[in-house]
């Protein structure tokens, strides 16, 4: 029984993470956006377990794939809070015309 809820303890602290889809890839970082159309705001989250490195890293995944479904090519970041329940990373969806 005790192997039962350390399992579930295991996996429960593992949290699940967010994926990168191939949309969300072809999101850039931009810090200048003049040339850029602003679509909306969009904000990625990650909550539970796992470290605060890959918490970061799937709320900012989170985010690129929710700007690719709003027909970004580029997100300005706002702001990123990191605190021990997870992580919220909002930004700025852009449609940028690149060089």
């Amino acid at each position: 029984m005790k192997i039962f809820f350390l399992l579930i303890l295991m996996i429960v602290m593992l949290g699940c993470a967010t994926e990168l889809t191939v949309e969300g890839s072809s999101v850039q970082l931009v810090d200048d956006k003049s040339n850029c159309n602003f679509l909306g705001t969009v904000t990625g989250f990650q909550t539970g377990g796992g470290s605060m490195d890959s918490n970061t890293d799937s709320a900012m995944n989170d985010l690129r794939n929710k700007a690719a479904q709003m027909g970004a090519n580029a997100i300005k970041m706002i702001d990123v809070d990191v605190v021990p329940t997870g992580t919220t990373a909002l930004g700025e969806a852009l449609d940028c015309t690149f060089n």
